[in-house]
């Protein structure tokens, strides 16, 4: 028996349907009925107010004598099976601001109250580095300032313009003509003045650019897209140098990607080049044809859907830190449809041991590399 003073999650409902039926739960896939004519489940769930397990025992007998010790330990594992029980913790450390966040960590099987406290800690304790305050950035700080965290770095080269107001809500009309950095640190101030706020008004030509930035950060979130994969793949080559994690996320026409690099652990953004090599014969003849195309995008954003895939780019840096759930792109691109609310895996890429970047390879040997134009 490994509870002291077992409860009820406190997120959950428990009701009655009629004189022997009851439930626990309301949300599809999280509520069971028990049909209970002698009450005795009933009354054990109303027992875990908290008390001590043998207080818990005491009062189960003198209402229902026939039951043993065990049998009323049997229900309470039962319940506990079902993902239902708690330990009775007082969160006195976690700030009335971030109370929903424990909460809703709380909800997941395998957690309780107390972890829940503990990876909102982890969240208070952390550090992020977010490149790029554009549609993408600049919505993803507006969610960090929920989150709690010790401090953000901020790393953008633009000024605020009218066009960008559409899309990037952390603005304001008068923010117009600043620099981003600045009227993001400002705005960020005002929504959170306990984060620490590091600004550095800069453009990401190389990796080494991104390599200075992320002492003193635990985790990356690149939300810079241009030029388009050679940006990617300079921050690559730098969280790797560095061993820190990265969520990299981008909007391409109605859909959006998110995928997540764990150096060592994952592979990196240059072993999807040799994992694309190596699986279709048609890659490096497109990449070359769309590389030498000259193409450059329109800028093609609409707020709502913006707001879709920076949620799940700030959703999964959470899950990197807390572990309250495994990350859904770790390791892979996950696909996300703007008009039909749904995404999908794209499949999972491994580590190469001859990827040029994380691994002991040459980029010589790998003809993708050659259509880059410019350094990483």
């Amino acid at each position: 028996m490994h509870f002291d003073r077992p409860v009820i999650k406190k997120t959950l409902p428990i009701y009655r349907l009629d004189n022997s039926v009851f439930r626990i739960g309301a949300q599809l896939g999280t509520t069971s009925e028990f049909t209970d004519p002698k009450c005795e489940m009933w009354d054990l769930v109303q027992s875990l107010d908290g008390s001590e397990w043998q207080t818990i025992v005491k009062r189960m007998k003198d209402m229902h004598p026939r039951l043993s010790e065990e049998d009323i330990e049997k229900g309470l594992l039962d319940l506990d099976k079902l993902g239902y029980i708690d330990e009775m913790f007082e969160d006195t450390a976690t700030a009335p601001r971030y109370m929903a966040n424990a909460t809703y960590f709380s909800c997941f099987p395998g957690a309780s109250t107390e972890s829940a406290a503990q990876m909102q800690n982890k969240l208070r304790q952390s550090r992020i580095l977010l490149l790029g305050l554009g549609g993408g950035g600049s919505n993803i700080l507006t969610l960090l300032s929920g989150l709690g965290i010790a401090g953000v770095t901020i790393v953008d080269y633009d000024n605020v313009e009218e066009n960008n107001l559409g899309r990037q809500l952390l603005y304001r009309e008068s923010d117009i003509g600043r620099p981003k950095v600045e009227a993001a640190a400002e705005a960020l101030h005002a929504m959170n003045s306990e984060m620490e706020i590091k600004a550095i008004n800069r453009k990401i030509e190389s990796s080494e650019d991104v390599s200075t930035l992320i002492p003193g950060n635990d985790l990356v979130i690149c939300a810079v897209d241009e030029p388009p994969f050679l940006a990617q793949r300079r921050v690559n080559k730098a969280i790797v140098e560095a061993n820190v994690p990265c969520v990299f996320g981008a909007t391409q026409m109605t859909h959006g990607r998110v995928f997540t690099i764990v150096p060592r652990k994952t592979g990196c953004f240059d072993c999807l080049h040799l994992y694309y090599t190596k699986n279709d014969s048609r890659f490096v003849k497109q990449f070359r044809g769309f590389q030498s195309s000259g193409f450059k995008s329109p800028t093609i954003a609409f707020a709502p859907t913006i707001w879709l895939i920076t949620s799940v780019m700030v959703d999964e840096a959470v899950r990197l830190i807390t572990n309250y759930e495994k990350p859904r792109s770790l390791g892979l691109q996950l696909e996300i449809d703007y008009p039909n609310y749904t995404s999908f895996p794209h499949p999972a890429w491994p580590r190469y041991d001859e990827c040029p970047t994380c691994g002991n390879g040459s980029y010589d040997d790998w003809e993708a590399f050659k259509y880059y134009g410019e350094g990483v």
